[in-house]
C-alpha cells in the first residue's frame, strides 16, 4: 500500500486533490507537504510554475506505539520478537508481543511488562489537548492468564475468610489487578472488600460483611 504520493497541479487545491487520489484516502486521513507555491506566468507568456505537493499518510497512535515499542525491544536485545496491533479504536489499542524468550519481556508478576506499556502510553500521549490514548500491552497470553490465576485466587481467599471469620489483607497490587479481585468475589454472599493504602502498598482488604 502506498504510503506517500507526489502531484503537480495549477492550484494547491488541486495538487492535493490529485495526491489524494493517488493514495486512495480520504483528506482527513492525509498530511501534505507545500514543496512548491503555484506562480502564475508573467505576461501570461512567460515562466510560471505548478504547484507541488508531497502527501503522506497519518500515524494512528496505535503505529506510534508499535514503533516505540519495537525499539524498547532492540534496546533489550529482544528485537526477534513480534509486535502486532490486535485492536485499534480511537482512544484505545491493545498490542500484542509474541515469540521465544518473551517471559524476559513480562517480569516478576509483570512489572517489566507495564512498565514498557507505561512508557508507550506517554509516548503517544504527548499533546495535553487531546484525550488520552490508552496502550494495553500483552505478552502472549500472559494477562488471560493472570486474570484466571488472580480470579480464582480471590475466591478462594474469600471462602478462607467466611470459613474463620478473619480479615484478610491481601499484597500490593496494580489497579486493574485490584479491581479483578473485587470483581471475583464480588457475588459471595457475606463478603466484601475495599481498597487501602497509598500508592505502591494499595491493596485489597476482605472481610465478612457485618451484620445489618
Amino acid at each position: 500500500m502506498l504510503k506517500e504520493a507526489f502531484a503537480i497541479e495549477e492550484t494547491i487545491a488541486l495538487a492535493k486533490k490529485k495526491a489524494c487520489e493517488i493514495l486512495g484516502e480520504n483528506e482527513k486521513n492525509v498530511q501534505f507537504e507545500i514543496i512548491q507555491n503555484p506562480e502564475k506566468k508573467k505576461f501570461g507568456l512567460f515562466g510560471g510554475k505548478m504547484a507541488q505537493v508531497r502527501a503522506f499518510l497519518k500515524e494512528s497512535k496505535a503505529e506510534k506505539a508499535k514503533i516505540y515499542i519495537k525499539e524498547i525491544l532492540y534496546y533489550m536485545g529482544m528485537e526477534s520478537l513480534d509486535v502486532t496491533i490486535t485492536e485499534e479504536e480511537d482512544t484505545f489499542c491493545t498490542i500484542k508481543i509474541t515469540g521465544e524468550d518473551i517471559k524476559h519481556i513480562i517480569g516478576r508478576f509483570g512489572e517489566t511488562l507495564n512498565a514498557i506499556q507505561y512508557l508507550a502510553g506517554i509516548a503517544v500521549n504527548k499533546s495535553q489537548r487531546e484525550k488520552y490514548y490508552k496502550i494495553r500491552l500483552e505478552a502472549g497470553d500472559y494477562r488471560e492468564k493472570r486474570k484466571k490465576s488472580l480470579s480464582a485466587f480471590a475466591r478462594r481467599m474469600a471462602y478462607a475468610v467466611l470459613k474463620d471469620g478473619k480479615k484478610l489483607d491481601l499484597e500490593p497490587m496494580r489497579s486493574y489487578e485490584r479491581k479483578l479481585i473485587h470483581s471475583a468475589i464480588n457475588d459471595i454472599e457475606g463478603i466484601e472488600s475495599w481498597s487501602e493504602g497509598q500508592d505502591d502498598e494499595r491493596h485489597v482488604v476482605i472481610a465478612k460483611k457485618k451484620p445489618t
